[in-house]
């Protein structure tokens, strides 16, 4: 697939009418210190073998300038796991034109050349190996439990142009609300370099960019689990939803999707979701139903690559966060083949 296609999203208003200024960055430290602000990617390459599920830049207001969260995995195939997270100090907001097009912190830095249509991203850092089924197991370090003596360098250089309008998370007439931040996400077409070790290849792929910004998030209390998913396929065909576990009492949080069919993008209903029954997620098939105004299609899917984090009793009693998977799964729609990005999260017990 070109790296950069044109044919199939000429027609398309990739800034989805939008103020340029919703993706640029907050400029200066906010007076709210739970502010927050997060900027993800999840990129897999066309030949499947590099893969990394959430990159990610997290700050809020209370440490604005001193400690911003970093998160960069690569997943490969065979469940191998290169990870590198850690507080680092922030990056100036400003571009070389002064505009507020910059976030990053410590070695991972994202740049706004066009809002909504062009963002690069670069990471210089270290490393250290795992294996997904450490991670099952729970084994290894925790993300939260500070960086890891990582001694595997990883520098990354990767420019990205947007295939879809940013799909605006309530924009679609979902069902449910979630309060506190504004949020959008893009799929995109990427390429660039990676280099690990001694190693460099040349990058060719896809992906999808979230950028938050506003309050606190979800109360733990009120996330019981979710499932999330998106690709881009090479006929132009597209489709993203997410939906919340259902609560107890049986009511929806929230549940949202989209499908780009035709040029056209529509609001889809997604039945069968296929909710995360096992930590055991390598290989996994799965599928569900896109329903649109153009009728019913299955998506089969299979996970490709993962990163999980497993849910851990904590020293002071309780939990952690869900079980969560982040990956890339390689998806089938109408005989339509694509690689796309998949997170599901369940509390223990898979009830």
């Amino acid at each position: 697939m070109d790296p950069f296609p044109t044919d199939v999203t000429a027609a398309l208003d990739l800034t989805g009418s939008l103020d340029p200024s919703i993706d640029e960055v907050t400029a200066e430290t906010p007076s709210d210190p739970a502010y927050r602000e997060g900027h993800n990617l999840w990129i897999w390459d066309d030949e499947g073998q590099l893969n990394l599920p959430r990159i990610a830049v997290e700050v809020v207001g209370a440490t604005w300038e001193t400690a911003r969260n970093v998160v960069l995995p690569i997943a490969m195939p065979d469940g191998r796991l290169l990870l590198s997270w850690g507080d680092f100090p922030a990056i100036p907001a400003q571009d070389g034109e002064g505009r507020p097009r910059v976030i990053g912190a410590g070695p991972l830095r994202f740049e706004c050349v066009e809002p909504f249509v062009h963002w690069n991203m670069t990471f210089d850092g270290l490393a250290v190996e795992t294996t997904l089924q450490d991670r099952i197991a729970g084994e290894g370090p925790a993300y939260g439990s500070g960086a890891p003596a990582g001694d595997i360098p990883v520098r990354i250089e990767i420019e990205t142009r947007s295939v879809t309008p940013p799909w605006v998370q309530g924009s679609f007439g979902g069902v449910g609300f979630i309060a506190g931040e504004d949020r959008f996400e893009q799929l995109f077409r990427a390429q660039g370099t990676v280099r690990i070790g001694n190693e460099e290849k040349p990058f060719s792929g896809g992906g999808l960019r979230i950028h938050r910004k506003g309050g606190s998030r979800t109360p733990p209390g009120d996330f019981f689990g979710h499932v999330w998913h998106s690709a881009f396929f090479p006929s132009g065909r597209a489709f993203g939803f997410i939906h919340y576990y259902p609560r107890p009492d049986g009511s929806l949080k929230f549940c949202e999707g989209w499908a780009l069919e035709n040029g056209k993008i529509v609001a889809a209903e997604i039945l069968d979701r296929p909710w995360l029954q096992t930590s055991q997620v390598y290989d996994d098939k799965f599928s569900f139903i896109l329903r649109t105004p153009n009728g019913d299609s299955r998506v089969e899917g299979r996970t490709h690559a993962s990163n999980l984090s497993a849910q851990r009793r904590q020293p002071e009693g309780g939990w952690s966060f869900p079980t969560l998977q982040q990956g890339i799964a390689r998806y089938r729609w109408d005989g339509e083949e694509a690689y796309g990005m998949i997170e599901r999260s369940r509390i223990l017990g898979w009830s």
